[in-house]
């Protein structure tokens, strides 16, 4: 953050978040836990604004006027338009780097496993996702050919070597989470990747403090984008 309100471990100065229909109504920031995963610059709020925009005309564009309860905006906002948004429909996979950007790889064995099962878990929520067939497969790609370090995110060359690799994909994912209302949200963190004898693509072993971490990340992104206007 350019400013003074960081809320993560290892990049001192980023933003933190918060939620509701994706972006408002949250926790106060002070309740959150730290970010493993990413930071945000207070310069980029600009970039905030414009996606802030962009959900609002999704509301806007279906429904009845003024129809903005929690199911309605989970059903307008979508993986696959989220993704559309941030990599100019599927064209640029690092844009989402405007956003975000990595953080400084962990160095406590505990922070190393929590972002181990995070991760896991957002992979494991994308190859399940209902709407993940109508996105080009290149752009959901995890694997570590599709990892990359926060060289485009313009930050420091000295830092970029230290800073976790990660998936555009995984990014836009939580990006995805952050945008749709908490509700929904944490019905896709908890009651989907649960084991079912009948659809073994569903199973995933991960504990709830993965999952309320998976949470933390989206809601510090929604905190960022709600109020990135406040200021104006």
């Amino acid at each position: 953050y350019d400013g003074s309100e960081g809320r993560n471990g290892g990049n001192g100065g980023n933003d933190g978040g918060v939620e509701r229909g994706g972006a408002g109504n949250e926790t106060h920031l002070a309740q959150l836990p730290l970010s493993v995963i990413f930071g945000s610059k207070k310069s980029k709020d600009y970039v905030r604004r414009e996606y802030k925009q962009y959900l609002r005309s999704l509301s806007n564009s279906s429904g009845e006027e003024g129809d903005d309860d929690d199911d309605h905006v989970a059903s307008i906002i979508t993986l696959a338009s989220v993704i559309a948004f941030w990599t100019e429909d599927y064209t640029d996979t690092k844009r989402v780097w405007e956003l975000v950007e990595p953080q400084l790889q962990p160095v406590d064995t505990g922070a190393i496993r929590m972002l181990e099962s995070v991760r896991r878990l957002i992979q494991h929520l994308i190859r399940i996702d209902d709407g993940a067939s109508s996105i080009p497969r290149e752009v959901l790609s995890t694997g570590s050919g599709a990892a990359v370090v926060g060289t485009c995110c313009n930050s420091h060359a000295q830092n970029n070597e230290r800073k976790l690799e990660i998936s555009p994909a995984e990014v836009l994912y939580v990006v995805y989470l952050a945008s749709i209302p908490l509700d929904a949200r944490r019905g896709i963190v908890y009651d989907r990747g649960v084991c079912r004898e009948d659809e073994a693509r569903s199973m995933i072993e991960v504990d709830d403090a993965t999952r309320e971490q998976l949470l933390a990340e989206a809601a510090l992104i929604s905190y960022a984008i709600e109020t990135c206007d406040f200021d104006l």
